[in-house]
């Protein structure tokens, strides 16, 4: 017989039939039609050369063949069966397995410790690499399954993806507490005539700062370009340079430099923060029960 002709399912169908002694009963158990059964029982025969089972006041009576073959086959059925299923659990409480995350230094600094602290009794051992958002094809590594989740503002992973909305988010101007032309608000002409320090992370949706800067000052207003937003408030809290953050940064920055936040002239558009994951992602159980973290910590209402 060449196993390359052979259908798994017929050494299921084999087995269960051997096992309940009754086409009938084998064809309830396994949601499949009697006339199914038989065919697959006659294809069997065919590759084997052998009746396999025949029929006895006990029912269907496994021969000589059979009875010698179908402990090796239960065997193999269990054995494939059990390593299915060890790959579809996922017990958090005793797995060490690493995720990677495409993240911001924002989302490192507000997704993560909560994430941590909140996993560090129940489920010690999983571990957290993280990573920035790449500029060109970000979709890749989580297509090759090298990242497992993207936490953030990402327009670009739409096909192929499935994302949940954790929260609505907005800009806000940021500057120091002392400066000298801005107070409780900012007007346009100000805005547009000030220097700016602009923070662009990469593979982001947050490239639209950098077009409404453009478009309210042009290039020149930029007086300096950062990778990260963490860096916006340290820089203005020492400078006469106007920021633009999202407003969980910017609040957080009321707390470790002398800043204030100013409501901008012209609005941005809001953005959604999101976690997204490839289809390819979608069942595996631990990316599963890691979405189902973020969920419950982060989700709001608009």
């Amino acid at each position: 017989m060449n196993i390359d002709d052979l259908d798994l399912n017929l050494l299921s169908v084999f087995d269960r039939v051997r096992r309940e002694r009754s086409i009938t009963r084998a064809a309830e158990s396994m949601g499949l039609s009697q006339p199914a059964i038989s065919n697959a029982l006659a294809r069997l025969r065919a590759l084997t050369h052998d009746r396999l089972f025949v029929r006895g006041s006990a029912g269907m009576v496994p021969t000589a063949y059979a009875e010698r073959i179908a402990p090796a086959i239960g065997q193999a059925l269990d054995a494939i069966r059990s390593t299915l299923q060890r790959d579809a659990d996922f017990d958090a409480a005793t797995s060490d397995r690493c995720f990677t995350l495409y993240v911001t230094d924002l989302g490192e600094a507000y997704f993560l410790p909560r994430l941590v602290a909140r996993l560090s009794a129940a489920a010690s051992g999983i571990r957290f690499r993280t990573m920035p958002t790449p500029r060109d094809h970000p979709a890749e590594a989580l297509q090759a399954g090298t990242v497992d989740l993207a936490i953030g503002n990402l327009p670009d992973l739409r096909a192929g993806f499935y994302q949940q909305r954790l929260f609505r988010e907005r800009y806000v101007c940021i500057v120091r507490d002392a400066h000298p032309f801005i107070g409780a608000r900012i007007t346009p002409r100000r805005f547009e005539t000030a220097g700016h320090v602009l923070a662009a992370p990469s593979g982001t949706g947050h490239a639209a700062i950098e077009r409404f800067l453009l478009e309210h000052g042009g290039r020149k207003a930029i007086a300096v370009e950062v990778q990260h937003f963490l860096a916006v408030p340290a820089i203005v809290a020492q400078t006469d340079l106007v920021g633009i953050v999202p407003t969980r940064i910017g609040r957080q920055a009321l707390r470790d430099h002398p800043v204030r936040l100013v409501e901008l002239p012209m609005p941005i558009p809001p953005f959604f923060v999101k976690q997204c994951w490839h289809a390819r992602a979608h069942h595996d159980p631990g990316n599963r029960w890691l979405r189902r973290q973020f969920a419950e910590l982060f989700v709001e209402g608009d």
